[in-house]
């Protein structure tokens, strides 16, 4: 069986980076375990991932737009490439709903006031 890996790279290579975003997450997680509530790691790891892609995504803008430091136009994000919005976008998109899972359900008391 021949896999078409040409075809999965144009096609799917923002599946690869989601689960090379969950597999940084993972990682930071456990460090982060040792001195935080589990929790607390996970979302620190999956806050970790989505920074690290980001910043990966935007050197690589700054490389292909050569241009000068400091980089602040890498900031720009509607300038990135299809492939470089991509590559971040959809990591972005996934782990931040599972940020947002992970957190505590606010849970309203009868009688209560958020006034």
């Amino acid at each position: 069986m021949d896999i078409p890996w040409g075809y999965i790279q144009r096609h799917f290579d923002w599946l690869g980076h989601v689960v090379e975003g969950v597999c940084i997450a993972a990682v930071v997680a456990l460090l982060f375990m040792v001195i935080a509530p589990r929790r607390l790691a996970l979302i620190i790891g999956l806050a970790f991932a989505i920074g690290h892609f980001h910043g990966r995504e935007k050197r690589d803008f700054e490389i292909s737009a050569k241009l000068p430091p400091p980089h602040l136009e890498g900031y720009e994000m509607w300038k990135w490439s299809w492939d470089q919005a991509t590559d971040f976008w959809p990591v972005a998109l996934v782990l931040a709903c599972v940020i947002v899972a992970l957190l505590p359900k606010r849970r309203r008391r009868p009688g209560s006031s958020d006034d």
